[in-house]
C-alpha cells in the first residue's frame, strides 16, 4: 500500500501569507507564537511582516534568531528551553531549509525534554516501517513554515537535519510534518543569485529523485513532473533577473513545494544544491545500466515534450536541458564516478 502526505493546509500565491495567517486566530485561536529564523532574516527586518500580523491579530509572540546555514544541537536545546519558558500555542518557522528543520525539531524538544534526537535519528529510506515508536508531537502547539528560498522542501515533508560534533543526524517521522505551509513569494524576492542557484538546483534533485524512485507512484509522479518543468523553464531567469522577474519567483516557489511533497513520499535521498554537480552524469550512468531508469527518463522528456528520435535520443536530450540549466546557474557537471 502506498499513499500520500503533507501538510494539512498549503497555502501558495504570491502575498498570501497574511491572509492564511488569519486562521492562527479566526480557526484554532492560538494566543502565543514562537518564531523560529536565522540572524540574517531578522537583523535585516524581513520577519517585520510577519511580527506585524501577529500584533494585528493580538498574538503575543516571542522570536528566537540563533540558527545558522546548520541547525546544531546545541541551539536545537536552547530553542526548546526557550520555548518551555515560553509556552508558545504555534511555531513559526521563517526561513530556509535549516531554520524549518531547527522548528520541527525545537518542537520535539519543547513537548518531549526527556527524548534524546541522537537516538531518534533513523534510516529515512522508508519511515513507515520504523522499529521504534516516535514520541508524537503537535499536543501542545501547531507548526506553520514561511520558506524564504525554495530547495528543500523540508517546510512540507517529514525530515528534519542537525548536526552535533561534526556528525549529520536525520529525524523522520511523519509526526513532525508541520501543520501548515505558507508559500508567499513575496519572502523570496530579494534572494541573491547564489541562493537562488543553489535552492533552485536542490529542488531540480528532488524532483529527479522522486521521478526514479522504486516506488514513485502515479500522485508523486505528478508533483515531480511538474516541479522540474518549473525548474527548467524558470529557474535561468530568476537566477539572472531575481525580484524583476516576478512569475520565475513564484514559480520557483510552488517547484519547491511540489518537488518536496514528491521526494518526502518517494522516500529518495536527503541531498542539497551539491548533489546537482553529479545529477547529469548519474541519469545517463543509470540510463546506460538500468533498463527500468532509462524508461522513467524517456517518460519523463515525453511529459515534459522533450523529443528525440528514439527514446535514447530524448534521454539525452533531456539530460542536456537538465545539464544546461546547472551550468547557466553558474555549477560545473561532474563525473559521479567516484562515488562507486
Amino acid at each position: 500500500m502506498y499513499w500520500l502526505r503533507m501538510p494539512e493546509k498549503i497555502y501558495f500565491k504570491k502575498g498570501c501569507m497574511p491572509v492564511a495567517m488569519d486562521e492562527l486566530s479566526a480557526v484554532y485561536g492560538k494566543k502565543k507564537s514562537f518564531i523560529v529564523t536565522d540572524t540574517f532574516l531578522y537583523k535585516n527586518k524581513r520577519i517585520s511582516s510577519v511580527e506585524e500580523k501577529l500584533n494585528g491579530m493580538h498574538i503575543q509572540h516571542f522570536c528566537y534568531y540563533k540558527i545558522d546555514q546548520t541547525p546544531y544541537f546545541c541551539n536545537i536545546i536552547s530553542g526548546g528551553e526557550a520555548m518551555r519558558l515560553f509556552e508558545p500555542d504555534v511555531i513559526i518557522a521563517v526561513g530556509g531549509g535549516a531554520v524549518i528543520d531547527a522548528a520541527k525539531l525545537m518542537r520535539i524538544m519543547y513537548e518531549h525534554p526527556e527524548a534524546d534526537l541522537r537516538k531518534l535519528s533513523v534510516d529515512h529510506n522508508d519511515i513507515r516501517n520504523r522499529d521504534k515508536l516516535f514520541p508524537k508531537t503537535g499536543t501542545k502547539a501547531m507548526l506553520v513554515t514561511i520558506p524564504t528560498t525554495s530547495g528543500t522542501g523540508s517546510e512540507v515533508s517529514p525530515y528534519a537535519v542537525f548536526t552535533d560534533t561534526d556528525q549529520e543526524y536525520v529525524i523522520a517521522d511523519y509526526t513532525i510534518m508541520p501543520d501548515m505551509a505558507i508559500f508567499d513569494a513575496d519572502f523570496m524576492m530579494d534572494q541573491p543569485k547564489d541562493i537562488t542557484a543553489s535552492s533552485g538546483l536542490t529542488a531540480l534533485v528532488h524532483a529527479v529523485s522522486a521521478y526514479n524512485s522504486k516506488i514513485a507512484t502515479k500522485y508523486t509522479d505528478g508533483f515531480a513532473l511538474k516541479a522540474l518543468e518549473n525548474i527548467l523553464e524558470y529557474l535561468p531567469s530568476a537566477y539572472d533577473k531575481g525580484a524583476k522577474d516576478l512569475v520565475a519567483r513564484e514559480k520557483l516557489s510552488e517547484a519547491s513545494a511540489m518537488a518536496g511533497i514528491a521526494y518526502a513520499n518517494t522516500y529518495s535521498s536527503i541531498c542539497g544544491s551539491e548533489g546537482a554537480q553529479y545529477i547529469a552524469d548519474l541519469m545517463r550512468i543509470n540510463a546506460m545500466e538500468n533498463e527500468k531508469s532509462a524508461d522513467r527518463y524517456y517518460e519523463c522528456a515525453k511529459a515534459l515534450g522533450i523529443d528525440g528520435k528514439d527514446k535514447t535520443e530524448a534521454v539525452k536530450n533531456l539530460i542536456s536541458s537538465i545539464k544546461d540549466v546547472i551550468q547557466h546557474c553558474g555549477y560545473e557537471n561532474k563525473c559521479c564516478r567516484c562515488f562507486d
